[in-house]
C-alpha cells in the first residue's frame, strides 16, 4: 500500500539526560485520545485487525513524512509513534505522541489529504497498516467503528484548538504550563494516583516554540510561585 519505512535519523531522544517526569493528583481525563482497544466491542477489533497487516518498526524508523499520499490508515498495536512537525526555517517541532489503539490516515482515507504530520517510531514498536477501501468497507458494515472512527476525527479538530489557544498565551511561562497540563492529560501515565509524564526539556522547548534555557527559566519561576516542584528529572504539579 505504498508505505514505505525509511532509515532511522537523528532525532532527540524523549528519555535523554534533560528528562523530567510530570507528577500529579489531578485526574486529568485524555480528552483527545481514542483507544480503540478499549472502546470497540471485541467483534468490531476482530474486524479491524483482520483486515490489516501487521509490521514491526525499530527505533527512530519514519514511517511517513508530511505531504505524502496514502491510501492506508495506521493503528498502533505497541510502542509509540511520535508526530513532528516543521517550522518554516527547518527547525523541529514536536505535535504529540501515538499511543497504543491510536489511529493516524484517517483524512487521507476520508478526504484524500496528504499526511499532515512525520511519523516516528520511539522505542521498537507495531503497527497495522489498513487499506483504505477495507477500512472504509468496514465502517458502511459496522456503525459502532464508524462511530469510533468520527470520533477521533472530532477530538483531533477539538486538540488543534487547543493547541492553538496555548500559542496565544501572552507569555511563556503560561504557554509551557498549559502545555504542561495538555501533554500529562493526553501521554501521561497514571501510577499511584498520579499522572507521570516523560519528557526531556528539549521536546517541551519544541512544543512551546522557544529556547531550552527559556523554558527552564519558565519552570523555575512556575515553581516559584509554587505551581510545580521540580527535582531530578521530575516535576510535581502542586495546584
Amino acid at each position: 500500500w505504498g508505505l514505505r519505512i525509511t532509515e532511522s535519523r537523528p532525532r532527540r531522544n524523549c528519555r535523554s539526560r534533560d528528562n523530567f517526569r510530570v507528577t500529579t493528583k489531578l485526574a486529568f481525563p485524555s480528552r483527545h485520545r481514542v483507544d480503540l482497544f478499549s472502546e470497540l466491542p471485541p467483534a468490531s477489533l476482530h474486524a479491524l485487525l483482520e483486515a490489516g497487516t501487521r509490521r514491526r518498526l525499530r527505533d527512530g524508523a519514519v514511517v511517513q513524512k508530511r505531504g505524502d499520499a496514502v491510501d492506508y490508515a495506521l493503528l498502533v498495536l505497541s510502542g509509540q509513534l511520535r508526530s513532528e512537525l516543521y517550522t518554516a526555517d527547518g527547525g523541529e517541532r514536536l505535535s504529540r505522541w501515538m499511543e497504543r489503539g491510536e489511529v493516524s490516515g484517517l483524512s487521507s482515507v476520508l478526504g484524500h489529504a496528504p499526511t499532515p504530520v512525520d511519523l516516528v517510531a520511539v522505542g521498537d514498536s507495531e503497527i497495522l497498516i489498513l487499506p483504505g477501501a477495507r477500512l472504509i468497507a468496514l465502517m458502511a458494515r459496522d456503525a459502532t467503528l464508524g462511530l469510533a472512527m468520527a470520533r477521533v476525527l472530532s477530538l483531533r479538530v477539538n486538540e488543534l484548538f487547543d493547541t492553538l489557544s496555548h500559542q496565544a498565551e501572552s507569555t511563556l511561562q503560561a504557554r509551557v504550563w498549559k502545555t504542561v497540563q495538555h501533554l500529562a492529560a493526553e501521554n501521561g501515565q497514571r501510577r499511584n494516583g498520579h499522572l507521570l509524564l516523560r519528557i526531556s526539556q528539549s521536546d517541551l522547548a519544541h512544543v512551546v516554540v522557544a529556547s531550552r534555557q527559556r523554558v527552564n527559566e519558565a519552570l523555575r519561576t512556575l515553581q516559584a510561585e509554587g505551581k510545580i516542584r521540580l527535582g531530578y528529572r521530575w516535576m510535581e504539579i502542586l495546584e
